[in-house]
């Protein structure tokens, strides 16, 4: 086998393993991106969307009234809508509708979203089921939604 014929091969080689190394790596992050449930959990910040989703999938509207500086909102960003169950819970029965208070205060006072965490599921029409206040652990939540 001369020189050229032995450097193609070697060349092949070294191509098909970086090839194979970057599949291998493409499928773990892709594995950690599938089971990052933050990402599971679509939020809608759109009302008359989200009413619009609902009528169509005939669901309800699971609002989270929230604001950056609630420490408790945060609480339950990180713990209580990562939770597996929740997002089952949350993704099959309900369209998802996140609210800033300080960014949108006039829905905010139309719900009467005064203290936060405020959750509030609604009919496809707007009108308030449910009204959940506080914050919620995984736990106390799934026996409420």
């Amino acid at each position: 086998m001369d020189n050229m014929n032995k450097f193609k091969i070697g060349l092949a080689i070294t191509l098909l393993i970086l090839l194979v190394g970057g599949l291998v790596l493409s499928n773990l992050n892709g594995n950690v991106t599938q089971t990052d449930t933050k990402k599971s959990l679509r939020w809608g910040t759109d009302l008359d969307k989200a009413m619009q989703e609902a009528k169509d999938s005939n669901k309800s509207i699971f609002v989270d009234f929230y604001a950056d500086w609630c420490d408790y909102c945060g609480e339950m960003d990180d713990g209580t809508f990562t939770d597996p169950q929740i997002v089952e819970k949350l993704t099959q029965n309900y369209v998802l509708l996140k609210v800033d208070v300080d960014e949108n205060p006039s829905l905010s006072s139309k719900y009467q979203a005064y203290s936060l965490p405020t959750m509030i599921i609604i009919d496809s029409n707007g009108n308030e089921i449910k009204r959940i206040i506080g914050y919620q652990s995984p736990e106390r939540l799934l026996t409420q939604i």
